[in-house]
């Protein structure tokens, strides 16, 4: 997917370092932040991203408050990383405005499955068309 923007917003340096790592393998534009109300800050611009991809845990702000937040006033789709496993929480994360979840470990093909699922989705909801149907 040439051209997309993908914004990471993480506090662990492990992370993304493999997120941009994988980003740039696979042709995305990353850019990344390791503060929540940098990465808050930074979104306003629609040139910043077209995904956000966004750690659950982070030491200053969760990440269900910081996809509140950017709800607010964007819909940019919000893909949620966490290293809790499935089940209730990730319901109830995935109803608090991300677009999609992750568990850790990560792996690369995984991710980016995701993340283009996430940016097809989004797609055919702005114009229009049923995610069935894309």
């Amino acid at each position: 997917m040439p051209n997309v923007k993908v914004l990471v917003i993480s506090s662990d340096p492990v992370l993304q370092g493999f997120l941009q790592r994988n980003l740039r393998e696979y042709g995305y534009q990353s850019y990344s932040t390791k503060d929540c109300g940098e990465g808050l800050r930074a979104l306003p611009d629609a040139e910043v991203a077209d995904l956000v991809l966004l750690d659950a845990m982070m030491p200053t702000m969760e990440g269900i408050e910081v996809s509140l937040r950017i709800r607010q006033w964007c819909q940019v789709p919000i893909l949620m990383l966490s290293a809790w496993g499935a089940g209730r929480d990730k319901v109830r994360r995935l109803d608090f405005s991300s677009d999609d979840y992750l568990t850790e470990p990560l792996d690369a093909a995984g991710l980016i499955s995701h993340i283009e699922n996430v940016l097809r989705r989004n797609e055919a909801a702005r114009s229009g068309v049923s995610a069935g149907a894309a």
